[in-house]
């Protein structure tokens, strides 16, 4: 039997949160002869650990970053959805000479809804990203101004970076604020590198300071020291599903500004 896992077309933090470790998951609890994970390209690395062979989905969805949403993107309809499996079907096919009917697939669901899957069908490990230099980006404070947080609250915790830590750096997405103080967005080679840099560079950070979100799940999972505010800590603290163990977070649920500021420099003072 031949495993194909896919295609995701969807965002990076869902391919985080839920269909990496699910693929991992299946990697260990089924039996199969071959194994394809079918996925952007330039998140090939993330299944590094994984006895796979990646079929990458076409360039132009995984560019398009804006357009990927939950587990689906925006422009691709169901029916668009059923016609990139069979052709990633159809370039399996042709590589191992079998039929069809020797192809076991599994996805998620591919719904706008991006429905919660099961803890007990995911299996979370570290993301190995070091063949990437970021000498110049190492045992930085870290700063990923996610959406998560208000504008204004961005900018206090912006302002306070830059007058105490000269050694600060703006990373993320095009989804996070300050595009024009992001080191990543500005590399000849983003699309082709982006995620490998931003989880080294999260990896071998001083620090990351970040709203709560998918960003503080990657710090809890490369054990990187991370602080973040916002609703429900819940999930991120001791115990929570995406602590994964790590005592160097701070899950802090207040939004008060004033507040967060002075948690935050206790927590890097104590660093």
């Amino acid at each position: 039997m031949i495993l194909l896992t896919g295609p995701y077309i969807g965002s990076f933090e869902q391919e985080v949160i839920t269909f990496r470790p699910y693929v991992k998951w299946l990697s260990e609890i089924l039996e199969y002869d071959k194994m394809y994970v079918s996925t952007h390209s330039n998140r090939a690395f993330l299944y590094g650990d994984i006895s796979a062979a990646v079929l990458p989905i076409f360039e132009d969805l995984s560019r398009d970053e804006l357009g990927q949403v939950g587990y689906i993107h925006k422009s691709i309809t169901q029916k668009d959805y059923q016609v990139i499996l069979k052709t990633i079907k159809e370039t399996i096919v042709d590589r191992e000479e079998c039929t069809k009917r020797d192809i076991e697939v599994y996805n998620l669901s591919y719904v706008k809804s991006t429905p919660p899957m099961s803890i007990y069908s995911k299996k979370f490990e570290p993301i190995n990203a070091t063949t990437i230099n970021i000498e110049d980006f190492e045992n930085r404070v870290v700063f990923i101004p996610d959406r998560a947080a208000t504008g204004s609250q961005l900018r206090i915790v912006r302002d306070y970076l830059r007058e105490n830590y000269s050694d600060y750096i703006i990373i993320g997405d095009m989804r996070t604020r300050f595009a024009r103080e992001n080191v990543i967005l500005d590399l000849v080679d983003y699309f082709e590198n982006s995620w490998k840099y931003m989880v080294q560079i999260i990896s071998k950070a001083k620090a990351v300071v970040c709203p709560l979100s998918y960003w503080t799940t990657i710090c809890n999972l490369q054990s990187t020291p991370v602080f973040s505010w916002g609703e429900q800590v819940g999930q991120h603290k001791d115990g929570g599903v995406y602590h994964f163990g790590n005592r160097k977070c701070l899950a802090f649920p207040s939004t008060d500004s004033k507040i967060l500021i002075k948690m935050l420099d206790h927590f890097l003072g104590e660093l």
